[in-house]
């Protein structure tokens, strides 16, 4: 799998914009769970915002208590690496756009066993297509069809928009959890604060699984998506200033 690392300055300005007016310890607690769907430089972005709440007057006490930690843990975690701290080093569904909220609203409604796997989200993925996503499959000369046929899922009838509080009762397969990670990862790396269509289908692609795979097979890689990507961004750009 081809790795694309996420600059710690993306990952830093994401979790501030999970609460733009919160504190030092607001962004310890949402840098631990953003975190927790990472599997890179977590300790470096947590490590971040335990440095940034110390120099605020936070007492471990208070950082371990938004870590979900007890004071010695926290302690033991971040204190004294050479220097001390390092300073390189359910919010996640609130940065969704209503359309990717919907996308998984919609996997939701064509999971196996209540089991939202990585094949339901790239076909959901269809069930919105004004979402760049959808835009980036058939700009790849993709039809519908293939998707379906080729990750063995779908099709996905839109429905209802979907709200974040309903995707928090969803429960998620291992690869769908994987999908999750990569669609963080995806917006990170663009330098978004928000996660849209697109970055679920990069998710897919960067997690790395059969579903990643078979739309490689279609001719459909990270590095296509992410060209053609830059084309649907440019074009709105250009449709704004236009207007």
């Amino acid at each position: 799998m081809t790795d694309f690392p996420v600059p710690l300055d993306n990952l830093i300005a994401y979790v501030k914009a999970l609460h733009p007016d919160g504190g030092p310890l607001d962004n310890v607690a949402d840098a631990m769970a953003v975190s927790g769907v990472l599997d890179e430089q977590a300790d470096a972005l947590i490590g971040h915002f335990v440095d940034q709440a110390r120099r605020s007057g936070a007492a471990w006490s208070q950082i371990g208590s938004s870590m979900g930690v007890s004071k010695q843990a926290a302690q033991q975690r971040f204190v004294s690496r050479a220097s001390g701290l390092v300073p390189e080093g359910q919010q996640m569904f609130s940065r969704f756009t209503q359309r990717s909220r919907n996308v998984i609203g919609a996997a939701g409604r064509i999971a196996k066993a209540d089991r939202i796997d990585a094949a339901d989200l790239a076909a959901s993925l269809l069930a919105e297509p004004e979402g760049l996503a959808a835009k980036v499959i058939h700009r790849a000369g993709l039809t519908d069809e293939q998707i379906f046929t080729v990750v063995g899922a779908g099709p996905a009838a839109a429905g209802e928009d979907t709200d974040a509080a309903a995707l928090r009762e969803l429960r998620f397969t291992a690869d769908g959890k994987e999908t999750l990670k990569g669609t963080l990862k995806a917006a990170l790396r663009l330098g978004h604060n928000y996660i849209g269509t697109e970055h679920l289908l990069l998710g897919i692609m960067f997690a790395g699984g059969a579903t990643g795979q078979a739309l490689v097979s279609l001719g459909l890689d990270a590095e296509t998506a992410e060209r053609l990507l830059a084309i649907e961004y440019a074009e709105l750009q250009a449709q704004r200033k236009a207007g």
